[in-house]
């Protein structure tokens, strides 16, 4: 019994000073089991205290402390966390962007060992420190398939219809005949003719393709409405025989500077006996909106005026008469004015764009390029009035105006 005894002793003392010496191994550490982020878990599953170590895991998870006790699981539970340059930083499980098993996904950022991705696609970044991307990729450069703005219907534009047809950025810019006018123009005349045949001046309108409609004022009240002048692009003053009344008045100061249009204003009849003031204060009603006004007698008789070349209104032209006019100017500064043409240093022709994105008016102090005489006896008569119907046209037709 006592030799049992003392063997039983003798065993446990050896088992114990087999366990002083594992623990004093030099070789070892406090995290015994666990390698390169491999996970070790041990448990209390003797009652005589020797402990038992399970295989590693093939999942690595990272440590909450740096250490494993030999004699307690090391299994990590709770929070997932993320381990960077061997610190510990708690990860918010919702955000998607770590999981307890070191595989971080990421959607449009970048991981902590600067692993990153596409803006819609989806890098994932194991244990051994490859990624793999899944999803849609896309580089820093985009383009669209949206269609073009405009598509083109003509070669060369050849309808009237407010379409930009062959796509050069000019609405119905049509000239079929080559002569500078835009065939798709609607001029409006108000007044009735002067005292010389203008035939000429109308079909010569008409024949580039023009649509040109006269309205006759006199015995008219209240003919120009805003319903009226907008059939027009342009609206040219001729002999007008009465004031026009306060609405008339603002309808075309509304069509010019509201909607964009030209205005050509006309005067020199003299049918009054040399007095020049009925004929002018009827224009001046015209013009009084736009802060310009016809002033002073007539003058000049049969003379050519000075053409400033620079102007695009008078650039080119020389050739054509002036006799018996009444001076523009501008009263009311509402705009911008440029005097194109003077004789002895008088104004002649006065060019106004109003302010903003107002339209234009052109004040010309003589009625004789409406005349068939002067259609036949000046070289410049019809460039003239090419140069003013596309300055004084609305800008968005039938190209820029210069």
């Amino acid at each position: 019994m006592l030799d049992n005894t003392f063997q039983t002793v003798l065993v446990r003392m050896m088992a114990s000073f087999g366990l002083i010496a594992m623990a004093c191994n030099p070789g070892g550490n406090d995290t015994a089991g666990v390698t390169d982020g491999a996970t070790s878990t041990s448990t209390d599953t003797s009652e005589t205290g020797t402990p038992t170590a399970t295989e590693p895991t093939g999942t690595p998870t990272s440590p909450t402390d740096g250490s494993v006790s030999g004699t307690e699981s090391s299994t990590t539970t709770g929070e997932p966390t993320s381990t960077t340059e061997g610190e510990t930083q708690p990860v918010d499980p919702t955000d998607g962007t770590s999981t307890t098993d070191s595989t971080a996904t990421t959607e449009g950022t970048t991981t902590t060992d600067g692993t990153s991705t596409t803006t819609d696609g989806t890098s994932t970044t194991t244990s051994d420190g490859t990624s793999t991307t899944t999803g849609s990729t896309s580089d820093s450069s985009s383009t669209t398939n949206e269609p073009p703005d405009c598509v083109p219907t003509e070669d060369v534009e050849l309808t009237c219809d407010l379409i930009d047809n062959d796509c050069d950025g000019e609405i119905d810019d049509v000239d079929a005949g080559a002569d500078g006018i835009c065939d798709c123009l609607s001029i409006g005349i108000l007044g009735n003719t002067g005292y010389a045949p203008s035939a000429n001046f109308e079909a010569w309108l008409e024949a580039q393709g023009s649509a040109v409609t006269r309205t006759l004022l006199a015995g008219n009240p209240g003919a120009v409405t805003p319903a009226l002048l907008a059939n027009y692009d342009l609206l040219i003053i001729d002999r007008i025989e009465r004031q026009l009344s306060p609405e008339e008045a603002a309808a075309i100061e509304a069509f010019v500077k509201e909607d964009g249009r030209g205005v050509i204003t006309l005067i020199g009849y003299n049918f009054d006996n040399q007095n020049p003031a009925p004929e002018r204060d009827r224009a001046n009603t015209v013009l009084a909106p736009f802060g310009l006004a016809y002033q002073g007698g007539y003058f000049g008789d049969g003379v050519t005026p000075t053409f400033d070349q620079n102007h695009p209104i008078s650039m080119g032209i020389i050739d054509v008469n002036f006799a018996g006019g009444i001076a523009p100017a501008d009263t009311g500064n509402q705009g911008t004015s440029e005097v194109f043409a003077t004789y002895q240093g008088t104004n002649a022709g006065l060019a106004h764009q109003t302010a903003g994105q107002g339209g234009r008016v052109i004040v010309w102090g003589d009625e004789w390029i409406t005349f068939d005489s002067d259609w036949i006896g000046y070289a410049d008569v019809q460039d003239f009035w090419v140069n003013m119907f596309a300055w004084a046209k609305p800008k968005d037709f039938c190209g820029q105006p210069m």
